[in-house]
Formats: C-alpha cells, structure tokens, sequence
C-alpha cells in the first residue's frame, strides 16, 4: 500500500506535466513556455489540494484500468502501452544523445568507476541488490500474481530470462535518454526528484520549438511507465483479497 501512495503521487505529478506539455504544444503562452521550471515544480508540491487531486485522477484511472479485468484491462492497455513506451523512449534518447555536449553525459553512464568497490564493496551490492529487487518487482507478489493468469503452455524459463533482460534495456535506454540531456544543458546530474521536473524540464524549454514536443513524448513514457507499475501493485494486493473472499465463502 505504501508503494501504490508512492506511485501514484509520482503519477501525479507526472500527469500534471503531461498535462501542460500538450498545453505548450499548442499555446506559446503556457507555463510550461513561459516559467521557471523550478518554480513551477516548487509551486505544484507546495499546492496540496492541488497535488492530492492530480494524485486521485491518476490512481482513478489505474482502479479503471484493474477492474477492467486482467484480459479486458491491464492486458489490452499494456499490448498498447508497452510498444508505445519503447518507441518513445528511443525518440527521446535519438534527440539526447545528439544534442551538443552529450558526450560526457554517455562517459558518465557507462565509463566506470571502480573507485566505491574499492572503498565499500557491500554499499555497492546494497544498492544494486535494492535496485535490481524494486525494478523487477520482487518479494512485493506482483509476479507471483501475474505468473498465476499464465498459460499452461507458457515456458516459465524463457519468460525468466526475458523479463531481467529487457528490463535492464529499458533501464539503460532511459539512462542514455536522460544523461547525455543533463550534461549537454550544463545541469547537476545529482540533482534527485529534481532531475525528472526541473532540470529535464530546463532542456525542453531551451529546445525552442521543439521542446513541447519532445517534452510530450518524455513526460508520456513516463507516465506509461508509472500507471503500468501502479497496475501491477493494485492489482497484486486486489487479487489477494478476492482470493481469500473465495477462499472463506466456499462451503
């Protein structure tokens, strides 16, 4: 439950930005056109009712989505969602990495540094341990709960081996859409929560014209991301408690 608050007051805030970029697209006079990315990610965290309600849109939409069943909802959004969010991430990381002074933001990603295994091996191995746990959504049921619609005929190995690796793709390929971007603008690339809403969103304005749109195209794969996650959670935690209902009203 504590993740679906943190998905959905994310999804939020990411709604909201979506919002406004499909605004800038079509007025010049937007916020998003015309203000400071700063204050305008400071005035909407700092706007409860404001933040609450953009938060219970999002989660409204992923109970629409859950009820709708798993072949009459989540799977047909996903079918389309899914592909969506692949293709738009590679527009993204196309216009990224070809921004002038991208290239530190790729020697950044994937120059290494070996300097934290010397000092603290185990810090490193706490924090790919939690990374790789939370990504692929281990111990929180999820895949339990899917795996439990499959078809008897499905290949649970191949689908084992699919799943990280396609997930470590999508992580990298996010990586390469936003670094490059950060160190080409001269951003901090340590900048937290910020980095999503203040910094990216700096890039986008200083794309001129193009910035709504490609802000557009960011912000949609985010939320993409964000509701299928926030589905997975809901529908793993709903599965469990019509599953015990059954379970106590058999005779």
């Amino acid at each position: 439950w504590f993740l679906i608050c943190f998905y959905c007051t994310f999804g939020g805030y990411i709604t909201k930005y979506l919002f406004e970029s499909i605004q800038a697209l079509f007025m010049k006079n937007s916020v998003l056109n015309t203000g400071d990315p700063g204050a305008l990610f400071g005035g909407m965290i700092g706007n409860v009712g404001n933040s609450v309600a953009w938060m219970t849109g999002f989660l409204l939409l992923t109970m629409v989505i859950v009820f709708g069943g798993v072949s009459g909802g989540i799977e047909k959004f996903c079918k389309i969602a899914m592909p969506a969010l692949f293709f738009l991430l590679i527009a993204v990381v196309i216009r990224s990495c070809t921004l002038p002074g991208a290239g530190p933001g790729l020697k950044f990603l994937f120059y290494p540094d070996l300097t934290m295994w010397k000092t603290d091996f185990f810090e490193v191995v706490r924090l790919a341990g939690g990374q790789m746990f939370f990504s692929l959504s281990l111990g929180m049921a999820i895949m339990v709960t899917y795996g439990s619609y499959m078809k008897k005929n499905e290949d649970l190995q191949e689908n084992a081996v699919i799943i990280p690796i396609a997930d470590t793709l999508i992580a990298v390929m996010a990586g390469v859409a936003i670094m490059p971007a950060v160190f080409a603008s001269g951003q901090d690339p340590a900048a937290g929560p910020g980095l999503l809403f203040i910094t990216l969103q700096t890039v986008f304005s200083a794309m001129g014209s193009l910035g709504p749109v490609f802000g557009t195209l960011f912000y949609g794969l985010v939320f993409i991301a964000a509701i299928t996650s926030s589905i997975s959670l809901v529908e793993a935690v709903s599965s469990a408690i019509m599953d015990r209902a059954i379970e106590k009203n058999k005779p």
